[in-house]
Formats: C-alpha cells, sequence, structure tokens
C-alpha cells in the first residue's frame, strides 16, 4: 500500500523537477558563499569579543567573588539521670526557594512564580504551610496596610525603606533631597497590585493565594545580597512532599535536610525542659551578635534557655562554611570548600525521669481530689450556688493549681519537679494553633492557672505552718526558749502597747485547735507536732523581726536556690525593709502594701488642695507622696516638721495652714501603716504577715533540716558534654549556708516533724494517710510539717494555701519532697500526693517494683 505519493511522477512531476533542479557546479558555488558567509560572521564575533567587548568581560571577571554559606550544628540533646532522653532534634526537611542570580527577565520572573505556585500547592496539599511574611496585609474589610511586626517608629522606617529599595519603589523627596515622610510613600494596595504585575502573578488567583507568593518573593529581594543562598519556604515538610517536588524539578524549587526539635515524652517534665522558639524583636540583637540567624530557633524557657551555650549548634564557634565563587549577580560559578558545622553540647539532669512521671500524677490527682472536696463544701447540690457557711460569698478560689519538688538532700540535686497545670513543648515547634493559644494564654482559665509559669520556682506565698521550724529553731540558737522548756496555750495570744503596757485586744492570734484546755506544757518538739500558734507566737515575740528574718535567711528561706533554671523568683521576710524600704520608690518595693498607701496618700493630698482651692497637678501630689512616704524609716516620731517641709516646698502649702489643719496627723496616721509593728512579728512566727516563700526554697529548707544543718544551692543540671562525649562541665554539690548548731536542736525538730505525722501521738497530719500506707510500714518513716496559710478573707477558710514538707527515711534521710498547693484548703489536704511519691520511692528501695518507664502514650497504673 503507497501511503505517500511522489510528486515529481508523472508529465507535471517530470517538468517540475526540471525547473527546480540545480546542477553540480552551481550547488559548489552555493555551497562556498555559504561558508564564506558563516566565517565573516564568525571573524567578526570573534573581533567583538576580543577587542570590542574584551574590557567589558574583563570588568565582569574582576566582579566575581568568594562568596560563604553559613552551615550550623544540631542542637544538643537533653537526658535524665538515667540516659533517657528528654529532648533532642530530629532530622526534617524543608522546602526552599533558590533564584538564580543570572535569570532575572520577565519570562524568568513568570516561571519562577509558576514553579512557586505548583510548589505551594503541592505544600498544603499534604498538610504543610509556607512561610507568612509578607509586610503587606489585608483586613476583614478588604483595606491593605503594612505589618512591620514593631511598634518602634526608627525600625518601622528603616524596614519601610528596605522594601521599597528591594521591591523597585521609589521613595519621594522634598526640594532639598530629604526624605518626605512615610505616608506619602507607597501605600500597601499600591504595593500589592505592583507586585502581583511585576511578577506575573495570575489576575484570578485570589489575595489568599497571591500573598504567600509575594510573601516567599519578598524574601527573596530583601536577601538578594545573598541570592546564592536559598530561602526556606516551608519548614518540616513530610515525606510525600519531598517526594513529589524531587520528581518535578520545579525551576528554583528545592528540598533539604534540616532539623526539628522533639520531646518524645510531651508534657512530662515540661516546665523543667522549657521549649525553643524563633527570635523576637526584644532579643534578636543579642543572638544575632552572637552568630544566630533570624530564623534560629533558641530556647525560651527551661533548660533550653538556661543552657541555652552549651545546647546551641548555632552560635559563632558551631559555624560550618561552604565558600564558593559566584559572579556580580551572585549566581554561583564553583564550589570550593565545604567544612562542616559542629554540634551543640548534650545536657544531663539530675531529674529521674520515672520519679518525675510519679510526681506529676500525684500532683494532678491531689488537686482533682481537693477541688472535688472544696466544690462539696460550698456546692453540695452542684447547682452552682453556694449553700451554708458559704452561701454570702462570691467566687470563691478552689484548687487549680499547684507544685512539687523533690530534692536529694544530701546534695541539693532536684530528683523531680512538677507545676500544674502543664503544656506540650512540641506545640512551640511548628507553632501554636489558636486552640493551643487560648489554653496557653488567652482564656479566662490561662489567666488564672498559668500553665507555662514554673511555679515550683516562680510561686511564692505565706508558707503557714511549716515556718514554724523556722521559728522554733531560731528560738534555740538564740536562747529565746529551752529544749526542756515548755509553754501553755493561753490563747488568744495578746500583746501589750509598748508605750502604755496595756494590753491590745484588737485581732489577736488565736490557735486552730478547738480543745477548751488547748495545748498545755509543750517543748518544741510538742508544739511542731501540735502545731501550736501560741507558742510560736510567744518565740517570734522574744526573738524579735530581726532575729527571726536572719535565721530564715540562713535556713535559705529568703534567697535563691541558684537552681539553673529560668524565673526563679526568691521569698521575702518580714522586716521594716520588706514592707516598706525607704531608700525605693513606692512602686519598687517587695510588696503591694507601699503602692496601697502611696494611691491614699495622692488622694488625701488631691483633697487638701481641693479645700486650698488650687488645681491638683497631679505629678508635683506624685512627687509630694514619695518623699512623705520616704519618712518612714520604722519610726515618725520627731518628724512633724520634715512633713510639713515637704507639703510647702512640692505642693506650696503654707505652714501655718498644715499646722491648722491638722493635716500633720492624718498623714502620720496613713504613714504608721507602713511601719514595722510587733503584731506583725508574732504573725510571721507561725508562717502569715509579711513573708513570702517558693516551693523550692521550701524543699531546700526541709532538706537542710533532714541532713542537719546544710543547706545547700539547688541543682537540676547534673553535666554537659560535647558533642563527641567529652565532659564539659560537671556540677557539683554547692553548699549555701552550713549551720553549725548542737544536733540535739536538730535532732528535736525532726522528732516534732516525725510527730506531725504520727497516729499514736495525735500529730496534725496523723489521720491524713491511708490505712495502707501505715499497714506498709511507710508512715513510721517519714517526717513531715503542713501549712495551712490564710489568703483573703480569712472567714473562707477553704481558700487557704496548701503546704506539706516532708522527708525519709528518717533514720537516715535521703529525699525531701515540698507540696505546695494555692487555695488548697488545708495543709494536710495535700497528704495524698506525699503519699503518693513515698509509696513508688520506698517500693523502689525494696525492689518491689521493677525499674521500668511508662511508655509515653500509657497510663499509670
Amino acid at each position: 500500500m503507497q501511503l505517500f505519493k511522489n510528486k515529481n511522477k508523472g508529465p507535471r512531476g517530470e517538468a517540475r523537477a526540471r525547473r527546480f533542479s540545480i546542477k553540480p557546479y552551481s550547488r559548489f558555488i552555493i555551497f562556498s558563499l555559504v561558508v564564506l558567509l558563516l566565517m565573516g560572521t564568525l571573524l567578526d564575533r570573534l573581533y567583538a569579543l576580543t577587542v570590542k567587548e574584551g574590557a567589558d568581560y574583563s570588568s565582569q571577571a574582576e566582579k566575581e567573588s568568594i562568596s560563604t554559606i553559613i552551615l550550623r550544628g544540631k542542637r544538643g540533646t537533653i537526658y535524665d539521670r538515667n540516659g533517657l532522653v528528654l529532648a533532642y532534634d530530629e532530622t526534617c526537611y524543608n522546602v526552599e526557594f533558590l533564584r538564580d542570580g543570572d535569570n532575572r527577565t520577565d519570562y524568568d520572573s513568570a516561571v519562577y512564580t509558576e514553579s512557586l505556585l505548583e510548589a505551594i500547592e503541592i505544600i498544603e496539599e499534604n498538610g504543610g504551610k509556607t512561610i507568612s511574611t509578607s509586610y503587606i496585609k489585608r483586613d476583614d474589610d478588604g483595606e491593605f496596610y503594612y505589618d512591620w511586626s514593631t511598634k518602634n517608629e526608627k525600625t518601622i522606617t528603616s524596614r519601610y525603606r528596605n522594601f521599597c529599595n528591594a521591591c523597585g519603589f521609589s521613595i519621594p523627596k522634598n526640594a532639598d533631597g530629604s526624605e518626605k515622610p512615610i505616608s506619602e510613600w507607597i501605600s500597601a494596595e499600591d504595593a500589592y497590585l505592583r507586585l502581583r504585575k511585576a511578577w506575573f502573578i495570575p489576575s484570578d488567583l485570589p489575595y489568599e493565594d497571591a500573598i504567600k507568593v509575594i510573601s516567599i518573593r519578598q524574601e527573596v529581594l530583601l536577601n538578594d545580597y545573598r541570592s546564592y543562598e536559598p530561602i526556606p519556604i516551608a519548614y518540616d515538610v513530610n515525606m510525600a512532599t519531598v517526594a513529589k517536588l524531587e520528581v518535578l524539578k520545579l525551576s528554583g524549587i528545592q528540598t533539604a535536610k534540616s532539623t526539628r526539635r522533639v520531646y518524645p515524652y510531651g508534657t512530662t517534665a515540661a516546665h523543667v525542659l522549657g521549649y525553643c522558639q524563633g527570635l523576637t524583636e526584644s532579643n534578636s540583637e543579642t543572638y544575632i551578635n552572637l552568630g544566630y540567624s533570624r530564623d534560629d530557633m533558641v530556647g525560651v524557657s527551661g533548660i533550653e534557655a538556661a543552657m541555652e551555650k552549651y545546647l546551641t549548634g548555632n552560635s559563632a564557634e558551631h559555624h560550618g562554611l561552604i565558600e564558593l565563587k559566584t559572579n556580580a549577580n551572585k549566581s554561583i560559578i564553583e564550589y570550593i570548600s565545604n567544612t562542616p558545622a559542629t554540634n551543640g553540647g548534650d545536657v544531663t539532669l539530675t531529674l529521674d525521669l520515672p520519679l518525675q512521671t510519679v510526681t506529676e500524677a500525684a500532683l494532678e490527682h491531689i488537686i482533682a481530689d481537693i477541688n472535688a472536696k472544696q466544690l462539696e463544701k460550698i456546692d453540695p447540690d452542684g447547682d452552682g450556688v453556694y449553700d451554708g457557711d458559704y452561701a454570702e460569698y462570691e467566687n470563691i478560689k478552689t484548687a487549680k493549681t499547684g507544685a512539687i519538688v523533690v530534692m536529694d538532700v544530701n546534695n541539693g540535686n532536684i530528683l523531680a519537679m512538677a507545676s500544674y497545670p502543664g503544656f506540650d513543648p512540641n506545640w512551640f515547634v511548628n507553632g501554636l494553633t489558636p486552640e493551643q493559644a487560648e489554653y496557653l494564654y488567652t482564656s479566662d482559665e490561662a489567666a488564672e492557672t498559668t500553665p507555662t509559669r514554673n511555679k515550683a520556682i516562680s510561686m511564692k506565698l505565706a508558707p503557714g505552718s511549716i515556718f514554724k521550724m523556722c521559728t522554733g529553731f531560731a528560738g534555740l540558737m538564740e536562747n529565746a526558749v529551752g529544749l526542756t522548756e515548755t509553754i501553755s496555750d493561753e490563747s488568744p495570744y495578746y500583746l501589750r502597747d509598748p508605750e502604755t503596757g496595756e494590753l491590745i485586744l484588737s485581732n489577736p492570734v488565736k490557735c486552730w485547735t478547738t480543745k477548751p484546755a488547748g495545748h498545755s506544757d509543750q517543748t518544741v518538739v510538742e508544739a511542731l507536732k501540735n502545731s501550736c500558734n501560741y507558742y510560736f507566737c510567744e518565740i517570734a515575740n522574744r526573738l524579735g523581726i530581726d532575729k527571726l528574718k536572719y535565721w530564715a535567711e540562713q535556713l535559705g528561706l529568703a534567697n535563691s536556690t541558684n537552681v539553673e533554671l529560668t524565673g526563679e523568683t526568691q521569698g521575702i521576710i518580714g522586716g521594716q525593709a520588706a514592707l516598706y524600704d525607704y531608700t525605693k520608690l513606692h512602686n519598687e518595693q517587695a510588696t503591694s502594701m507601699p503602692l496601697l498607701v502611696f494611691n491614699k496618700l495622692c488622694k488625701m493630698l488631691e483633697g487638701y488642695q481641693h479645700i486650698r482651692g488650687v488645681e491638683s497637678d497631679t505629678a508635683a501630689i506624685e512627687t509630694c507622696a514619695d518623699k512623705l512616704m520616704q519618712l518612714q524609716d520604722g519610726s515618725l516620731v520627731g518628724k512633724g516638721a520634715a512633713i510639713r517641709k515637704i507639703l510647702s516646698e512640692e505642693l506650696g502649702i503654707p505652714d501655718g495652714i498644715t499646722r491648722s489643719k491638722g493635716w500633720v496627723n492624718e498623714i502620720t496616721s496613713l504613714l504608721n501603716e507602713l511601719q514595722w509593728r510587733s503584731s506583725f512579728t508574732i504573725r510571721t512566727g507561725i508562717g502569715q504577715s509579711i513573708l513570702l516563700v517558693t516551693p523550692i526554697a521550701a524543699v531546700r529548707y526541709a532538706a537542710a533540716i533532714a541532713n542537719g544543718g546544710t543547706v545547700y544551692d539547688a541543682h537540676i543540671v547534673d553535666r554537659v558534654s560535647d558533642a563527641n562525649g567529652e565532659l564539659v562541665m560537671k556540677m557539683e554539690p554547692t553548699v549555701f549556708n552550713r549551720i553549725d548548731a548542737p544536733e540535739a536542736y536538730w535532732d528535736a525538730i525532726r522528732r516534732g516533724m516525725a510527730g506531725v505525722v504520727s497516729p499514736e501521738d495525735g500529730g496534725t497530719a496523723g489521720s491524713a494517710f491511708s490505712k495502707e500506707f501505715a499497714e506498709m510500714g511507710y508512715l513510721e518513716k517519714i517526717s513531715g510539717k503542713t501549712g495551712s496559710a490564710q489568703v483573703g478573707n480569712i472567714t473562707i477558710d477553704i481558700q487557704n494555701t496548701s503546704w506539706f514538707v516532708s522527708f525519709a527515711p528518717n533514720d537516715n534521710p535521703d529525699i525531701a519532697i515540698c507540696v505546695c498547693i494555692p487555695n488548697g484548703l488545708s495543709g494536710s489536704s495535700s497528704a495524698g500526693a506525699i503519699e503518693e511519691i513515698m509509696t513508688y520511692y520506698f517500693k523502689k528501695i525494696d525492689a518491689a517494683v521493677p525499674e521500668t518507664l511508662i511508655d509515653k502514650d500509657g497510663m499509670l497504673p
């Protein structure tokens, strides 16, 4: 079968062939002419290259330069004391965009936009998301605006200028060449429309998709001086995304290995470990000066922040380097060398992960248990209306938060540290979801419970009766009371007026017992066992606040424990300086009382000016109030003239008017609220008044009693090793203070604490533990002390702060525990947490429980 016909066959075909036939010699002539023509063209081009354009190419060659790409190491791993991994860097993949510096035509721009749109679609359909860094935004009403991520006017102008220069937008100038106000620079809407056109973004593409392309290309332009370095456009994408992009080979799109932080046990030890986030406006300059890039992650809290300099692989000393040759457009010509980065160091903690897991569970359980008991008291029928004794109150606070710390009494090492409620540090790795942000920060519940705050080190509250060991020990050391001396409870405890000697009958301290005879003939041991308020008020009164404060400081209650964590606060022990320090302004004080007095005083001074018919000057009144308050150094006797002088100099009030109106007496009466009194001292002796301690300081205090007077600094870091396993730093026990005291004194305090938990001795917490705990023989091996610190309205005892400190075993103390539950009903209410932790501890010693770790997704039995 003939598929194609030969058109030259037949009469017409042969005629056509004769007409277009060329003789052999003619073909040779044509070929020669073509060759000569081509040779001429080549010679002309060669002349242009070597002579005409030689200088240009020589100049271009001189613009070639050596450029570098900084490589960064992995972040180090965090281990518990047993070598279990608590945090590590895992390999992941990012999507990057690399524009060839030589490809700057409109055609190239259109191709890159098409590639980006396809890449974005692939990333999103596989669950990823691209960067969203565009300065251009649009609100719900469709109005465009700039978001410069700062309120600093200088920074805004700088970023606006860089944006305009990078995108090719001219900045309007005045006649003298100076820049016009930024309000006259290109608007966000005009910039958006021009960039869409310049980058060939399809006109039918909605804003939500177009702005993704603009975000990426904005980053490219802002980093044009390093256009040989790829820009990450999507972080931590899945393998489906990687596979599809690798197959498609889209122009400018590539994937690269990176790392992400992983916390394998989720919420466990979250407050200890902390979390990592990107740089912020407030810290970026500091870290960039250390060699970090703006895209790097840094530790924000906990160990991640405290040990940042050891863990990071981003600082300059860890940098690796790729050297490459680039042309004037920063397009890569040649790779020269590659020096790998070094990884960050590994940090091993003193934390015991199995014990940590038990401690966190114990804390959650005890808070739920206390909360249920409280609700049963105030709202037994569950209808949301307070009943019985609580019917007249509103918004009674119940247990919702708390902390537990477990310490090795022989070296200060933290074995477990729990804070409730918790969070999952993995949430921060790729950014919080709206639901997570609400739980952590924006909800009413978050405002009350502050889930990210480590309450074990940052929460300071009145300690209640756990402070009585300090009062008793101070009394013994200062000979204010003897070991065998007895004091009987004659509640209420009345003070005498220091000037008149008369009894002060208002608001006396009473003991908690309801027995008619009270606590009779008590030594310090029995007073601790019974937690007798009367006894410790008397000892505090004998001591005075200065001596009481001194021994609280010696026992570490007023000082930082220096634990290797961010956010630790320190306690406040009473005295004039704690109540009001006249060397500081009202807003620089340790407590809120000076602020209350300041506000009252300002209102009083405004009233004086109103009486005089003088317009109030707020600044002058506030200055006057601060100066008047600074007269309170512990006594106002003989300072009437000083008060009148300040009123005259600051507010122009004549001396005669001040005298005639009796204003000195009014001001003195108010300032007396800032004067330390003996009534404050006796309340300090029972753990109330101007007295605040943290859970970590309280456990250190209990540990010092257990070990016989050595107050250790707290440590939660055991050692640091470099990436090769070489030891960089080993934490040794650090002694904050060593108290030289007769062993009989320590023994008395410890026997009193043993009595607290003894049912046979009728201790205040003797009935708080389960029958099973006692039958296993564990109760007789522990000592403890409860504390019920009054909060706010003292008639609502349900809101008391619950404290419980304990140590074990009695014959050779090893661990100390502190439980603190704000609004926790009573001290003995926390006994369940002590029991749960001590049961695990004793069973571990008895080898009754194998050393196994609960799976991160498992449940406690």
